[in-house]
């Protein structure tokens, strides 16, 4: 058990009428588990990754880094040299920085540009969270791996990624289950009392992870494709007739998150809405915070988060959800005084019934 000195309060100085000020974007939530893997229909070789909910840019490279192995056997069989990426988000785009490695011609094709995608709307805190992993224990302590490896080595170098200590009053899932499933990893988690914040009298936990701040990295990917000369087509693609018939490549990359519920008619797939506030940027914080939601302090904002809103499939953001979660958050510091203690609503990440949801180690279990 250890106490440390307290630790900057935010300012949480919050105007959601401000131009970007509240942010929503949607999960590709898959029941049961991700899915990353190939199969060969009408000539062509389709090689899935999506379903991987709020875990998507944490095990973006290690994924990337799967497409690559599995695409790399099928070459061993195969002439073909052309690659079609589908989706422009996190998983379409290091899956294709992974297969120029290979020498192949990649052509990413999506309805959207990068910085439209729920990837660029993301909190940014590297953890495994708000997804399912059911039978794919052994395969993701290898993605685990090397997601975190790739992350940690480009610290300082351009791609927005930080180390971070997170703090928070309870088990933080998405860490725990990283501790289970790659032991050393990361720096053991340890217990602090009290929590070194104002208004904190409880014990709590802190924990070592990263920090990839989804502006710079989804724009850094995007410009390294640009200078590789990588295209990107805009296409929107209406079912998985579509795409077999139209595309001449004979690999294809399924990277379409919550699309491919439509488009490979996969019924496991759901939406699940998330909102952010977003505060002007405080450059003396340099921590991750849960309790009562969470706090992001990255170089153009200060994130709070802690929503969930599952078969929730719109991009419109809550003025009010956004202003309750800074209130909420403020309140744990004591900078605001809540008429009666804090009742967390059913679309909070906190709320006692979305446990199943945001816990990776439920799914497992």
């Amino acid at each position: 058990m250890t106490t440390i000195t307290t630790l900057p309060t935010p300012d949480f100085t919050f105007n959601a009428d401000a131009p970007g000020a509240c942010v929503a974007g949607v999960r590709p939530y898959r029941m049961g588990a991700y899915r990353l893997d190939s199969e060969q229909e009408s000539g062509k070789f389709v090689v899935h990754n999506y379903g991987h909910g709020g875990a998507g840019i944490t095990l973006s490279w290690g994924c990337a880094d799967k497409v690559k192995q599995i695409v790399q056997t099928f070459l061993a069989t195969s002439p073909e040299t052309e690659v079609a990426v589908l989706g422009a988000g996190v998983m379409g785009m290091t899956a294709a920085t992974r297969l120029l490695e290979l020498g192949l011609n990649v052509t990413i094709f999506s309805d959207r540009d990068p910085i439209d995608t729920t990837s660029f709307r993301a909190g940014g805190q590297w953890a495994v969270s708000i997804i399912e992993t059911a039978g794919k224990e052994d395969e993701l302590k290898g993605i685990i791996k090397t997601a975190y490896n790739t992350f940690k080595g480009g610290i300082g170098k351009g791609w927005g990624v930080f180390e971070r200590p997170n703090y928070s009053i309870r088990e933080t899932p998405g860490l725990e289950l990283v501790l289970d499933l790659v032991p050393g990893l990361l720096p053991p988690r340890q217990d602090v009392n009290p929590m070194p914040f104002q208004g904190h009298n409880m014990p709590g936990f802190e924990y070592q992870t990263l920090l990839v701040e989804p502006p710079t990295f989804i724009r850094r990917l995007k410009s390294d494709l640009d200078t590789k000369q990588v295209p990107f087509v805009n296409r929107h693609f209406t079912s998985k007739a579509d795409v077999l018939g139209s595309l001449t490549q004979k690999i294809i990359i399924n990277c379409t998150g919550l699309g491919a519920k439509d488009l490979w008619n996969d019924s496991d797939v759901i939406p699940v809405k998330g909102q952010l506030a977003m505060l002007n940027p405080q450059l003396n914080l340099q921590y991750l915070y849960g309790r009562n939601g969470q706090i992001f302090p990255r170089t153009d904002h200060v994130v709070i988060g802690g929503t969930v809103e599952p078969n929730v499939n719109n991009e419109t953001p809550s003025k009010a959800k956004c202003k309750q979660l800074v209130h909420d958050i403020a309140a744990a510091f004591g900078v605001v005084v809540p008429a009666a203690p804090v009742k967390l609503p059913k679309w909070h990440i906190d709320h006692p019934g979305n446990e199943r949801l945001v816990d990776p180690r439920l799914s497992i279990r």
